[in-house]
């Protein structure tokens, strides 16, 4: 079996966005795994207990705390929250993120004339702000280590503008833009900027996803299988090391369906 790679996480301090389900929660553990100190942010405390419960079989130093991303004050009273405890951020990885809620039959196809204003900017507020927000609220702290990783979960959709809503899909596509700014202001700082792009993953996101598609979308994935959450938290763990010369990229992660 696989050993557990090294990363440098030990007495590091993470904030994991989006912690109590799917991605966010494998990272979690991950990161846990490596000897983090990990704060798990998401507006559901019940899942983020959940979560602090596997994290804590690895790591004391767990710390739950319930905040809509897209609101600045509970960002900042979330981060200052983290940073009392553990003594600053060392590891963002952005990952809070929605879908749209559809109606039996209906189709992301369907949102394209149905989405009201409203519900668009919601993407943007959670997927482009939400980053933004996260990043301000750590950078000074990571700014004084002169060291900070951080790790923007988008999707493939921002990519490509395919299989889901222009909501979705352009707000995801400014988050990995967003990503890129930032990693050119920063890492002379040595704060260093990624971002992955999924492609279709097994999480409670996709509970409106009929078994037909998950079928279809193995079948065109060149490994031959829909991601996991932890194949991309293995790609985040990756990101989030101490040692690192890859800045201001993004990474497609869905099995070759989009060679």
């Amino acid at each position: 079996m696989a050993k557990y790679l090294d990363y440098g996480f030990t007495g590091r301090t993470a904030i994991v966005t989006g912690a109590g389900t799917g991605i966010g929660r494998s990272c979690a553990e991950e990161l846990a795994k490596g000897g983090a100190k990990v704060a798990l942010f998401g507006r559901r405390l019940d899942k983020l207990k959940e979560t602090a419960a596997e994290c804590r079989r690895y790591t004391p130093d767990v710390l739950a705390v319930a905040c809509d991303v897209s609101n600045e004050i509970a960002v900042y009273n979330g981060v200052k929250q983290v940073t009392n405890a553990f003594g600053g951020v060392d590891i963002l990885i952005n990952n809070a993120g929605v879908e749209s809620d559809l109606k039996p039959g209906q189709t992301f196809r369907d949102l394209f004339e149905q989405q009201p204003p409203e519900e668009y900017l919601r993407f943007f507020r959670i997927h482009a702000m939400g980053h933004y927000l996260m990043c301000l609220a750590v950078l000074p702290s990571m700014k004084e280590k002169h060291f900070g990783r951080v790790v923007n979960i988008t999707s493939v959709c921002g990519v490509d503008g395919q299989y889901s809503s222009p909501a979705y899909v352009s707000s995801k596509g400014a988050a990995i833009t967003q990503t890129k700014a930032f990693a050119s202001k920063y890492a002379p700082d040595n704060i260093i900027f990624n971002s992955i792009s999924p492609g279709m993953v097994n999480t409670p996101m996709k509970k409106d996803s009929t078994q037909e598609e998950f079928d279809y979308v193995a079948s065109v994935t060149p490994i031959g299988r829909v991601a996991e959450p932890i194949d991309i938290a293995r790609v985040a763990m990756f990101f989030a090391q101490e040692n690192l010369f890859v800045c201001g990229q993004n990474l497609i992660v869905d099995g070759a369906a989009h060679i």
